[in-house]
């Protein structure tokens, strides 16, 4: 018996480093999910993975900034299971700029990819979990959220929006038999993030944390698991940081 066994949970980005890692954990838990990603293969591909092992899973194709696709990403898990439990927030992507040279329609994809899904998500799950009295959502918010970070304002912002978001939400919600929290990691070290430094970038990046390493997917991916469980349903309107003690906030 899992921690979460029989319950369905919807994962976004679900095909990427640190959406994956929490598919494949959740899977081990016990869970039935719907594993969606803009990138059909990168859903398939993980789908097949947990499938192969036995668990009850469909890939979705969704873009999660836009509401039809966040719909029919839901549809598809209603109709399938005929309830959500868990939903996970994770899809997203930043854009290296100067402010100077960020257009308006950089800020705009920046802000619907990491800001306005978690609202579109959180906004279709929530008629189901109110019917049900019951449901846990996590979301990716980020370090940067709350050191800031030069090049990535628009990143930062919108991960600062993804925590307070998540505190509005957990204030509306918090006699409904809802948790809504967040996940603010540090360095995580996933292929795509890995892929921006040289040895030598990485090496240093590595030695401004307090720890000495990077984190692993798998990090997020527990704490994730710890806040969908029935037994820490007294904590609610949180984000986790889960850094190294890169910030201690």
């Amino acid at each position: 018996m899992g921690t979460i066994d029989n319950k369905v949970a919807i994962v976004t980005g679900g095909g990427g480093g640190i959406g994956g890692a929490i598919v494949q954990r959740f899977a081990r838990e016990g869970a039935k999910l719907a594993v969606a990603d803009i990138d059909a293969d990168a859903a398939k591909a993980r789908v097949k993975q947990i499938v192969d092992r036995g668990t009850d899973a469909i890939p979705i194709v969704a873009d999660v900034t836009k509401k039809n696709s966040v719909n029919d990403m839901v549809k598809a898990s209603l109709d399938r299971w005929g309830r959500i439990d868990i939903l996970v927030n994770v899809a997203g992507g930043a854009e290296r700029k100067n402010v100077v040279d960020v257009t308006a329609e950089d800020w705009d994809r920046v802000i619907e990819m990491n800001l306005k899904s978690v609202f579109l998500c959180c906004q279709a799950v929530l008629p189901t979990m109110l019917k049900a009295r019951y449901g846990k959502i996590v979301s990716i918010s980020s370090i940067y959220g709350f050191t800031g970070n030069a090049t990535r304002a628009s990143y930062a912002t919108a991960k600062a929006g993804v925590a307070v978001f998540t505190k509005s939400l957990a204030l509306e919600h918090a006699k409904d038999g809802l948790n809504i929290n967040a996940i603010a990691p540090g360095r995580i070290a996933t292929p795509k993030v890995r892929g921006h430094y040289s040895d030598e970038a990485w090496a240093a990046a590595e030695a401004q944390i307090p720890v000495g390493h990077t984190g692993k997917p798998e990090n997020i991916a527990s704490a994730a698991i710890f806040l969908v469980q029935d037994e820490n349903n007294y904590i609610t309107g949180q984000t986790i940081h889960v850094n190294g003690a890169w910030l201690n906030w």
